[in-house]
């Protein structure tokens, strides 16, 4: 009797000692399970945060490049003699209208590059794109007039410059480093312009496109 009453005890702890052990394994399972998950839903949302700041750079990308298309455009057009003056605003074009970015598209223009910068999400943004022709982010006026001051002529087909031709290349490029801010939500005009050189052979010309508000 007390032998079977022992089978049965031990029987009983080893039921027990099973019952514990798989109960453990259960929330073993449960734990990785749900780590598990914790981890991909992780992923997802940095993957998902991944494609819309993808698609944030994308948009502003196409903005610089549709924005340099219309100054690289005026620079191809044209003679001397002939100007054409472009208006262009980047609150007309579709994809500033639905981007991310909302109106807080900052606009820069130097004489070598065009440079958006923008904020969506707590991250920043830039796109910058180089111009193909020579530029300079400032209006006929400040042309002529920096030419006048510089070199006692404004460089215009009735005041044509003297000066040698690589000295009035370099005064304006450094004249055209500084980047000027312009309002994306505002026209902006796009011209070009030509300096007139009186040289040994007569007067030439070479074209700026003048990028301003």
């Amino acid at each position: 009797m007390n032998s079977g009453m022992k089978s049965e005890k031990t029987c009983t702890v080893k039921e027990i000692s099973a019952d514990e052990s798989a109960w453990a394994d259960f929330l073993i399972s449960k734990a990785a399970l749900v780590l598990a998950s914790v981890v991909l839903f992780a992923a997802l949302f940095q993957l998902a945060a991944g494609f819309k700041d993808l698609e944030a750079q994308e948009e502003l990308d196409f903005l610089a490049r549709d924005f340099k298309a219309a100054v690289d455009k005026a620079g191809a057009g044209n003679f001397p003699g002939e100007t054409q003056e472009i208006s262009y605003r980047f609150d007309e074009n579709e994809v500033f209208l639905t981007s991310q970015f909302g109106d807080d598209i900052e606009v820069y223009v130097s004489g070598e590059y065009v440079h958006l910068k923008a904020e969506s999400g707590g991250e920043s943004f830039s796109a910058v794109r180089p111009f193909t022709f020579r530029v300079l982010p400032f209006n006929e006026s400040e042309l002529r007039g920096k030419l006048y001051t510089r070199f006692g002529n404004d460089g215009s087909e009735g005041s044509p410059l003297s000066a040698d031709f690589q000295e009035i290349q370099e005064f304006l490029r450094i004249s055209g480093t500084k980047e000027a801010l312009l309002s994306a939500d505002e026209d902006i005009s796009i011209k070009k312009e030509f300096v007139y050189v009186r040289g040994s052979e007569g007067v030439s010309a070479f074209e700026y496109v003048l990028v301003y508000q």
